[in-house]
């Protein structure tokens, strides 16, 4: 079977997370939060646009596409703008459940913010790294500064320079590649070159593993 590949991302300039120093789930951002980068709240970012756009997925040849599951997402999205979250995240929630990339990293910011939910860093880091594990760029920092942080996972310095790594290599020369680059440095400073290498290496290798789209008539709340 041919690996999928998903064919269409909507690469939102969101997602830098704020510094702190816990390793487990907390109800409380770290002190240092506003002392080093921040994560920008999609909430509250000016102008942005839906970011849960129609992302198709090839399997064998065959086109799968996440538009039929996307139904009333720009509804929740602009709910979720208007910072009404119990009628928002319900719908990202149970889009995110069954792997659809934009939805895990919108929950990796709701967790992270608490919005409509308890915070949940651990919980957060995951629907974040699921993100990135099927190439949706926007999750690749979050990821990378939460290992930095050892936020919600152990820290984890070699990871943490592989997802900057891997951010990095998809951008075009730009501000944002270098401020990538930078942070990829500054990691790159606690680990032996021997530990750097490894980490580029596995960043080289990288492949998006993109979850195929189940079909409308097998989950359960398109039948409502």
């Amino acid at each position: 079977m041919l690996r999928p590949l998903l064919l269409a991302v909507f690469c939102c300039a969101f997602g830098m997370p704020a510094a702190g120093q816990e390793t487990v789930a907390t109800t409380e951002a770290p002190a240092s939060s506003d002392e080093t980068f921040e994560i920008p709240n999609p909430a509250m970012a000016d102008g942005a646009d839906q970011p849960l756009q129609s992302l198709v997925v090839i399997v064998d040849g065959e086109a799968r596409s996440w538009a039929p599951l996307e139904k009333g997402t720009d509804v929740a999205w602009l709910a979720y703008r208007d910072g009404n979250f119990p009628k928002a995240v319900p719908v990202f929630a149970r889009l995110a459940e069954l792997g659809h990339p934009v939805a895990e990293w919108l929950m990796g910011n709701i967790y992270f913010f608490g919005q409509g939910i308890p915070k949940d860093y651990a919980k957060a880091h995951a629907m974040f790294e699921a993100s990135a594990q099927q190439g949706y760029f926007a999750a690749f920092a979050p990821t990378a500064q939460m290992y930095v942080q050892g936020l919600g996972v152990p820290a984890d310095p070699s990871k943490a320079y592989y997802w900057y790594n891997i951010a990095a290599a998809q951008l075009p020369d730009s501000s944002e590649r270098t401020q990538m680059m930078e942070r990829r440095e500054e990691v790159a400073g606690s680990l032996t070159p021997a530990q750097v290498e490894a980490a580029q290496k596995r960043a080289n290798k990288f492949k998006p593993e993109p979850v195929v789209p189940p079909d409308p008539e097998d989950v359960d709340w398109m039948q409502e």
